[in-house]
């Protein structure tokens, strides 16, 4: 029996390897993306917490070393939190581009796959009209050989 061989495997192959390719930078953006936002979450909950300790500093005695050193460290991690936030805005682009590229890459993909499975029908119908020729052919010949020998059918 003859096999189904598809002129463009070499292409599909190489558009498969595209698709991961693409996917595999897409998940590398979105984990970058989620540390970004759990530096962040992390930054917030810090700020939090150094605010609640100096409200309960300010209880009793206030000592203005302390709450100096609140507000120092507080606009240095503003200022990183800054960052963070434009890094995370850098990453979203990031993301919507490779997603787009992913998009682009399954389309292509799925173009061939689906060209694929036509030509694979087509075969496989070809095969069953071959068969069936074959199995008339051999019908006509049986035929023959009883109108020879002199059997009526």
């Amino acid at each position: 029996m003859a096999k189904f061989k598809f002129n463009l495997e070499p292409v599909l192959y190489q558009r498969r390897v595209e698709e991961e390719k693409c996917q595999r930078d897409l998940a590398k953006a979105l984990r970058q993306q989620m540390i970004l936002r759990d530096q962040l979450q992390q930054m917030q909950q810090t700020i939090t917490g150094s605010r609640q300790a100096l409200a309960d500093g300010l209880i009793g005695s206030v000592r203005l070393d302390q709450m100096m050193d609140f507000a120092r460290y507080s606009g240095q991690v503003r200022q990183r939190a800054m960052a963070f936030v434009t890094k995370l805005a850098a990453t979203e682009k990031l993301i919507e581009a490779a997603r787009a590229r992913l998009m682009q890459a399954t389309r292509a993909r799925k173009a061939l796959d689906v060209l694929r499975d036509r030509r694979y029908q087509e075969w496989q119908k070809e095969i069953q009209r071959r068969e069936a020729n074959q199995l008339d052919e051999l019908a006509v010949q049986q035929y023959a050989r009883r109108l020879m020998i002199g059997d009526n059918p």
